[in-house]
């Protein structure tokens, strides 16, 4: 006996509101008998941390570490069930067993990716334990759960944090000395982007003022009696400030070009000309990564751009005071945002954030006589990554015309708290326990159940590797932890673990 997942039209990757569909093709060399075929759409967010080894008593840390060394969580994010064989048609009945003949049979099967996460829910989470008691949903309830939407594929932190999402069969057989056939195939996953804000005028920025400083002294040149005196300069050498200017709120969106805006304002009068002479765009990601009381913050970074060697002219030293000069946007604007970084995301046990850094390098004097002295400038941002999958218009309007959520009284009297362990957290549903973080998603399953596929342009998203696991007739293997496949290394577009400096950001 064989089994294996045949998908319709596979997408390079799937998003909210998609329906997966597909056949399930079991082969078989001989007559078997079969209770049930049943297909799951699920997905994982795995994390794994070594707890920190400072501990004061290392005899107490020998004994605990087998069982306490190393802290795990496995959120099943996504899980829906759907059984393709026998169906309501030919009547289902508990225990019974249906005999197929040898040869070749295909089941079709048809489902669609929800919006929000369900390892909260506790009636999916019963379906993975054995009678609604198994280890993995215990687990489940233990954890703290988060309720927004489904966060997209991740891996490149091997061994340490992965989501994944995956099409599974299960071929259910009666005996007892038979197991039950297993096949899988992963696909690749990217969220459909929240409502974005109404376009306004106002804009995020970074500031950082400069000044250069007269009478530097010039690096030492051979003298030739064929060159040129160099120009005299002035007493005074120029000073301004640099912007650098974002849309408010600061959203960029995978795949396209960065919406930024370079500004230099005069604040002296001086003689000499500024120049721009550098000019490097990075892209900072930080991956908070928790398992039970332990977390982690990994940084990537990706280089957008890095140009050296500039000397084109900024503004003119005839400008009065306190005019701002527009750098040419031609050098960044067609440079999209690389196929590996992912949209924003937050969900129980990962979180990603980004930040967003410009350094611009400076120089004075007159054209064709560049003087040595060079001041770079870091400007950071806070930003959020949109995918660029914009929701179906009839999802937003009834999410505007949906009635306001109301808020359920809470007893005022308070339950005494005990004091806690650190090492020990409460778990939820006992007093002092934390609560379920059930913030306001940015989409409801219920509203979205009616509602068309989005509709639009999908950009290419390549951030994971190793989606597609192989099929296997046995029980499915663990997947494995791999780096990202074709990241560069340091340089554009690719991530590394370079580090770099802060800034100033504000709104105007």
């Amino acid at each position: 006996m064989s089994v294996r997942i045949v998908l319709d039209d596979p997408h390079t990757f799937y998003t909210n509101l998609d329906f997966i569909s597909g056949r399930i093709v079991l082969s078989l060399t001989s007559d078997e008998n079969i209770s049930a075929i049943v297909v799951k759409l699920e997905g994982e967010s795995r994390t794994v941390l070594m707890r920190p080894m400072n501990v004061p008593n290392p005899q107490l840390y020998a004994q605990r570490q087998r069982r306490e060394g190393i802290a795990t969580e496995n959120h099943k994010i996504l899980y829906k069930v759907a059984q393709v064989f026998p169906t309501q048609t030919q009547g289902i009945g508990m225990g019974q067993a249906y005999t197929l003949r040898a040869g070749q049979h295909e089941y079709p099967f048809r489902m669609k990716i929800p919006f929000n996460n369900g390892c909260m829910e506790p009636q999916a989470q019963q379906q993975m334990g054995l009678g609604g008691f198994g280890l993995s949903g215990l687990q489940q309830m233990q954890y703290r759960h988060v309720k927004r939407t489904l966060p997209p594929s991740l891996t490149g932190f091997p061994g340490e944090a992965e989501i994944r999402y995956y099409v599974k069969v299960t071929v259910q057989r009666p005996s007892l000395f038979k197991e039950n056939r297993r096949s899988a195939i992963g696909f690749r996953f990217m969220p459909i982007e929240p409502p974005r804000p109404p376009k306004t005028t106002n804009e995020s920025y970074a500031r950082r003022p400069f000044q250069f400083t007269a009478g530097l002294a010039s690096y030492a040149k051979k003298s030739s009696m064929f060159k040129k005196k160099p120009t005299p300069l002035s007493d005074t050498a120029p000073q301004g400030e640099v912007d650098a200017r974002l849309p408010s709120p600061a959203i960029l969106t995978c795949n396209e070009p960065l919406p930024l805006r370079l500004l230099v304002r005069k604040l002296n009068e001086s003689a000499e000309q500024v120049f721009l002479m550098s000019l490097q765009v990075q892209l900072f990601g930080q991956t908070e990564v928790r398992a039970m009381d332990i977390s982690r913050t990994e940084t990537s970074t990706w280089v957008l751009m890095s140009l050296t060697g500039l000397s084109l002219p900024v503004g003119s030293p005839s400008d009065p005071l306190r005019t701002e000069s527009l750098i040419d946007s031609k050098l960044w604007d067609r440079i999209p945002l690389p196929n590996t970084v992912a949209p924003s995301f937050h969900t129980c046990n990962l979180t990603r954030k980004y930040e967003l850094e410009v350094r611009v390098g400076l120089g004075y004097g007159v054209p064709g006589e560049i003087q040595p002295q060079t001041i770079t400038l870091p400007l950071r941002f806070q930003v959020e990554i949109f995918s660029g999958i914009h929701p179906p218009a009839a999802l937003l309007d009834a999410i505007a015309n949906a009635p306001a959520p109301t808020i359920p009284n809470r007893p005022t009297a308070a339950t005494p708290v005990r004091p806690q362990d650190p090492a020990y957290p409460p778990q939820l549903g006992t007093p002092g326990a934390p609560a379920i973080d059930d913030v306001p998603p940015s989409y409801e399953d219920a509203m979205a159940e009616d509602m068309t596929p989005a509709d639009g342009p999908r950009r290419e998203f390549s951030g994971v590797t190793d989606v597609n696991a192989p099929n296997m007739d046995e029980k499915v293997a663990a997947p494995k932890y791999s780096a990202q496949q074709g990241s560069p290394g340091p340089g554009p577009g690719g991530p590394s673990n370079n580090a770099g400096s802060g800034g100033f950001g504000a709104v105007v």
